[in-house]
């Protein structure tokens, strides 16, 4: 599918457009047959008389709008609010599958690994072009993800934290007094 010069423009959260343009370049071109771009077909509709076209401004995302025989772009290329919160609900939904499906599989072996989670969220961010001021709202997300399914009964990390006390750096920190303590 060859897409048009016609774009669109989306408010999204500034992890969200830096992942997405550094996976689908800028101005974003989603692939041909794919779900983002059904919704961007389903719902263009040619500008209504009273409606400001789209032009870019700081802080937006550039989105191509895809060709199509039922809808060509040069007639069909307005996306109202609503219709552009729907484009956005899917990006979204894009962004939690990749990174669920490129971070979970590592998380399980954690405990064996040499790094931690937090590690791996940060390697992940900047794999995927993330700046590193976004890396703890990616690293919450994806805590809150697998919270969400623990509450449901289905446990995707460790049960427990593996506590040590057998390193040669361990020091338990007193944490009242003991007058019968010679430390």
């Amino acid at each position: 599918m060859i897409m048009s010069k016609f774009l669109i423009y989306l408010k999204l959260e500034p992890y969200l457009h830096q992942w997405l343009t550094h996976s689908l370049g800028n101005p974003v071109e989603f692939p041909a047959k794919s779900n983002e771009n059904a919704i961007i077909r389903r719902f263009l509709q040619t500008k209504p008389v009273d409606a400001v076209p789209d032009l870019y401004a700081d802080g937006l995302t550039a989105i191509c709008i895809p060709d199509s025989k039922a809808k060509p772009p040069q007639y069909y290329n307005y996306c109202g609010p609503k219709a552009k919160s729907a484009i956005i609900e899917a990006i979204e939904d894009l962004f939690r599958i990749n990174l669920w499906a490129e971070l979970a599989p590592a998380s399980y072996n954690v405990e064996r690994a040499e790094c931690g989670l937090n590690k791996m969220i940060a390697a992940w961010c900047e794999m995927h072009g993330i700046d590193d001021d976004y890396t703890e709202t990616v690293r919450q997300k994806y805590y809150r993800m697998r919270k969400a399914y623990t509450k449901n009964g289905v446990f995707l990390g460790k049960l427990t934290r593996n506590h040590s006390d057998d390193r040669p750096d361990f020091k338990q920190p007193r944490t009242t007094a003991n007058k019968y303590y010679k430390g």
